[in-house]
């Protein structure tokens, strides 16, 4: 298996070659086709950008994550994939879980079976769009993640984000001491004059929302043949959805606890599944990383044949306007400003 700096370097050589025409597309999508060599199955790659914080500070991070948008950008990715059997390789930090229910719909409407590939992160509603497939396979150093629902708040003029099991419980730890305590209420009511009304209601049905699409999915899909499914489906939503086991929404679910849940879930160790597949799998999610490194693309949804939906960040310009004097030169007309990426600070640091 290559490293990463081995794909850089196949990159850049293979640019060389080319008088400078850059590769990255070209590589990547060998790399695609490698893959599906081994699985003798098509592979969409849906990935996103989510941990260059630069990128992110341009397009925000409803731009990195899951939305309604994706709908197109998966319906022009899969546009020359045959219906049947389909991979699908995740790298996202979640989204909107009603807009992963689109897509699941999309997916599912043409696709059986389809089988989730995780070669690092895929998080809250990316993890719930990976327990929609029949398989989930998985680098034994990936991780999913919690999928109780986060509430985007505007508190002060700032934009909190709670999650929502916390608001319900500071309600209800609120109501207990107040009862104990009437006097208490002065501390506490600053807090609760925040409280909208239809807050909690709105709590309770994102939580039992994301539970139940999780829930639904496993029953149908991976459970699809078990008697006890949807026994085994509730006990893998109410773990995931149930922000109390997690105490942070960012915490890292790995094999390891989706194996002591004691269900039999059908998410595998892809390393150990088939080391020659994980060989291909990494060197092609090493190039997705260094695609987004060397441009401003910040989503791919892509398969092999160029059938590809890429988002790129438009760069900031900065309005630099240095005090004048009659000895300055006339100012150039202002450049856009791109933040550097982490392929490029690499190199300068190590000299290559």
């Amino acid at each position: 298996m290559a490293t990463w700096d081995e794909v850089r370097l196949e990159i850049e050589r293979r640019t060389r070659e080319a008088r400078g025409e850059g590769q990255q597309d070209v590589v990547r999508r060998e790399k695609i086709q490698r893959v599906e060599g081994v699985t003798k199955r098509p592979l969409i790659v849906y990935a996103t950008d989510f941990l260059d914080q630069a990128k992110v500070g341009v397009v925000g991070l409803s731009g990195v994550s899951i939305g309604l948008d994706d709908k197109k950008a998966f319906i022009q990715a899969t546009s020359d994939v045959p219906h049947g059997p389909l991979d699908i390789l995740l790298h996202s930090p979640g989204g909107s879980p009603t807009a992963a229910e689109s897509i699941v719909h999309l997916l599912r409407s043409s696709y059986k079976p389809i089988r989730f590939i995780i070669p690092d992160i895929a998080k809250s509603a990316a993890t719930m769009l990976a327990l929609s497939g029949d398989e989930i396979l998985m680098d034994a150093r990936a991780e999913l993640g919690p999928i109780d629902p986060q509430l985007i708040l505007s508190r002060e003029g700032r934009v909190i984000v709670a999650p929502a099991q916390a608001v319900i419980d500071q309600f209800e730890r609120a109501h207990a001491e107040l009862v104990a305590n009437p006097n208490r209420v002065i501390a506490w009511m600053p807090i609760l004059r925040e409280y909208g009304p239809a807050l909690l209601e709105e709590c309770h049905k994102a939580i039992a929302l994301a539970k139940q699409l999780a829930s639904d999915w496993l029953a149908g899909y991976m459970f699809a043949n078990d008697p006890e499914g949807a026994r085994k489906a509730n006990v893998v939503a109410d773990y995931l959805g149930d922000h109390n086991n997690f105490k942070s929404h960012g915490r890292r679910v790995g094999l390891e606890q989706l194996e002591q849940l004691g269900v039999g879930l059908k998410a595998y160790d892809l390393q150990r599944f088939d080391p020659t597949l994980h060989e291909a799998l990494m060197d092609l999610y090493w190039s997705i990383d260094i695609t987004f490194n060397n441009t401003h693309a910040f989503k791919i949804v892509e398969h092999r044949s160029g059938s590809a939906y890429i988002q790129s960040a438009r760069p900031q310009i900065v309005q630099l306007r240095p005090p004048q004097s009659p000895t300055q030169p006339t100012p150039q007309p202002d450049r856009p400003v791109v933040p550097q990426g982490r392929a490029e600070r690499r190199r300068q640091k190590f000299g290559r």
